[in-house]
């Protein structure tokens, strides 16, 4: 139980410096930070447990899905595609560099049917619920 509330807290604080520290970027010199945590949501239906993720500029096989015990993992590498060379930088919004997001789940899943898709910016994780508990690794090929 402690060591689950110490993960909520330390993502807690992870998430609100981040939010702090965003709008203090440079405008000159300004390096992408190491990782960023791209926005989701969470929802449960009677059936499914359902993730989506806002992840848009990747490709699916930079996308990694993976179940494991009670834990659901989502990380990848978004690189950065501009052709301009960056001779004075006005702004820049957008995070690129690895992220990595992990839900640890309190309820059963069917992990053998774990449904993920990536499509217009959006990965859709969905996740089956089920009676019984168990436990093992999955890695989830994202369509």
């Amino acid at each position: 139980m402690y060591t689950d509330d110490f993960d909520k807290m330390r993502n807690q604080i992870h998430r609100l410096m981040g939010e702090f520290f965003k709008e203090a970027k440079p405008l000159v010199g300004y390096q992408a930070d190491q990782r960023f945590h791209p926005p989701m949501d969470i929802y449960e239906t009677e059936e499914d447990l359902v993730i989506i993720m806002e992840i848009a500029g990747m490709r699916r096989e930079d996308i990694n899905v993976v179940f494991e015990k009670n834990r659901l993992s989502i990380s990848g590498t978004r690189t950065e595609a501009s052709p301009f060379s960056k001779t004075r930088l006005h702004q820049m919004e957008i995070d690129y560099g690895y992220f990595e997001r992990t839900l640890r789940i309190p309820f059963p899943l069917k992990v053998d049917e774990i449904r993920a898709t990536y499509r217009d910016g959006f990965l859709v994780v969905t996740v089956p619920k089920r009676k019984e508990p168990i436990s093992k690794t999955v890695e989830v090929n994202v369509r």
